[in-house]
């Protein structure tokens, strides 16, 4: 250690760069000079993108008993050849501990959008234990009235971090009974308040009420057009707050397509036909043209769905349904089953995250 502190700073810096997030978040107490530069928000952007090439997923569940665990799709690697495959479950604990988890809406750098059960919203990083509460939306509409579904995403035009709320009535509310507008609103983490759009073109009021898939920038939901109500994929691009809308594959059909979900595997925009056990996959991101299918045969279990692609292989595919992580093979077209370990019996599968040291820091920190 002494020999490290009689190097320039630069190259400090530069050797703290290529470390792990876990290991920067320990060498935080080797001196005040590192607990500054590592918390720099500048080193942290740069850390960022210097090791975004190389992130592993993890996958996030939310137990029965509202409590999140973590699994290292890495850790599953070694194995995957295997008829049944290990993976360890870590327990995800923030202060207050009293936090129940409802379910995970987003993640992105590793920031994790969550809500629990009294319909809070939370953004935290599972990697330095960090967590902040969002404030309440002033254009909320009244829970028990009402549907809302988010999205959660990173504003590379401003450097920011947005939360869209999409919320529309409940038709048998006795207030709005015929109302069909879809309120759009979002929130900035620079910030910290929420900002009235204006209302989405779209029915958002069909097939799943899910938050928007982040690829390329911008938020994705399926949708049906107005007034034909014909399906289609919108995206919502961060940067300039507007929708457009992404060509279906053509052998989709047209008002059914709502009914699917659409997905991300290996960065790539995918849509999942669960009857049929298709995936489609864009291959380039906003041409139609592009779309390819990929079948995805002996495929036994009920509401399993595709929720990433394997490190460095697409052609191993992380699936789950309720209470269970299976990984697909595209090739061999075998599944085969993840075994956790020290986690939860009975969970639903959030989503992912990569570990980062970025932090909500525009947000005042749960003491």
């Amino acid at each position: 250690m002494s020999a490290m502190n009689n190097l320039p700073p630069d190259i400090i810096e530069a050797i703290l760069r290529r470390l792990p997030e876990k290991s920067l978040g320990r060498f935080k107490s080797v001196s005040k000079q590192w607990c500054s530069l590592i918390s720099d928000p500048q080193f942290i952007k740069t850390h960022l993108h210097q090791h975004n090439h190389h992130k592993t997923s993890k996958l996030i569940l939310v137990s029965d008993t509202k409590c999140l665990y973590s699994i290292d799709i890495n850790e599953i690697v070694p194995h995957l050849k295997n008829d049944e495959i290990p993976a360890t479950g870590n327990e995800i604990t923030f202060r207050p501990q009293s936090i129940r988890w409802e379910g995970i809406l987003g993640s992105c750098n590793g920031l994790v959008l969550a809500i629990d059960e009294d319909d809070r919203l939370y953004l935290m990083n599972p990697t330095t234990r960090k967590i902040s509460k969002l404030p309440l939306s002033p254009f909320a509409l009244p829970i028990s009235e009402s549907f809302e579904m988010y999205g959660f995403g990173y504003d590379s035009s401003t450097d920011d971090y947005k939360v869209i709320a999409i919320s529309f009535w409940d038709t048998d509310n006795e207030h709005n009974p015929d109302c069909t507008d879809m309120f759009v609103n979002v929130y900035t983490l620079s910030n910290n308040s929420w900002r009235k759009l204006p209302n989405s073109p779209y029915d958002h009021a069909v097939g799943h009420l899910v938050s928007g898939v982040l690829v390329n920038g911008s938020l994705h939901w399926l949708t049906s057009t107005r007034p034909n109500y014909s399906s289609t994929i919108i995206a919502f691009n961060l940067a300039n707050e507007k929708f457009k809308e992404i060509e279906l594959p053509d052998s989709i059909d047209n008002y059914k397509a709502v009914f699917n979900e659409l997905v991300v595997i290996g960065g790539k925009l995918c849509l999942f036909n669960q009857l049929g056990n298709d995936l489609w996959v864009m291959e380039e991101y906003g041409v139609g043209m592009s779309w390819t299918k990929v079948s995805i045969h002996g495929v036994d279990i009920d509401n399993v769905k595709p929720i990433c692609s394997v490190e460095d292989s697409n052609r191993d595919i992380v699936m789950g349904d309720e209470d269970g992580v299976i990984i697909y093979n595209v090739d061999d077209r075998v599944c085969r089953n993840v075994r956790i370990l020290r986690g939860p019996t009975r969970f639903t599968i959030g989503g992912t995250y990569v570990e980062s040291l970025v932090l909500p820091t525009y947000i005042r920190e749960i003491p």
